[in-house]
């Protein structure tokens, strides 16, 4: 049920979870995918079902599993489906879907959150600002130049103009 029912914050922040499998590392040094539930909006019926569903979101990343009321069919303005994500990927607003006549359609997408990648490193764990790998600019202060003063010419500052 916790794995099919979210996304979820905790104290403000985002909480991902993953079922666990046997061999899953829990080190979480490249953080180059994270599942994220997608909402789907304006989907042509004929796209309505498993296949058509995991054709669209397949556009964004890997589709793991869709939510109760999708599969169930039980709301038809739009579907909830739970797609792994690369951090590379562009997290578009909406996907072009051509249609069998030839004609083309928006499909709308919407993401609960958006997750701060890097993409120097294409990884999760960290943003652009904060990237060690990033080339840091600090700001120095240029040195204060003094004008020199000249010597007059004579005494009292009169110039000898020859």
């Amino acid at each position: 049920w916790v794995l099919n029912n979210g996304p979820w914050d905790v104290w403000g922040y985002h909480l991902v979870l993953r079922a666990w499998t046997k061999d899953m590392s829990l080190c979480l040094d490249d953080c180059k995918s994270m599942p994220v539930w997608v909402k789907l909006k304006r989907i042509p019926v004929q796209y309505w079902n498993k296949v058509g569903l995991g054709y669209i979101a397949s556009v964004l990343g890997r589709p793991l599993h869709m939510d109760a009321n999708t599969t169930n069919k039980c709301v038809l303005t739009f579907s909830r489906i739970y797609i792994e994500m690369a951090a590379s990927s562009p997290f578009p607003d909406s996907i072009t879907l051509e249609l069998e006549d030839g004609s083309t359609t928006s499909i709308g997408v919407e993401y609960p959150w958006r997750l701060t990648a890097c993409s120097l490193c294409k990884v999760f764990d960290h943003s652009n600002r904060t990237c060690p790998r990033a080339v840091r600019r600090e700001w120095m202060p240029r040195p204060v130049l003094m004008a020199q003063k000249k010597k007059p010419d004579d005494a009292e500052g009169w110039i000898t103009v020859k």
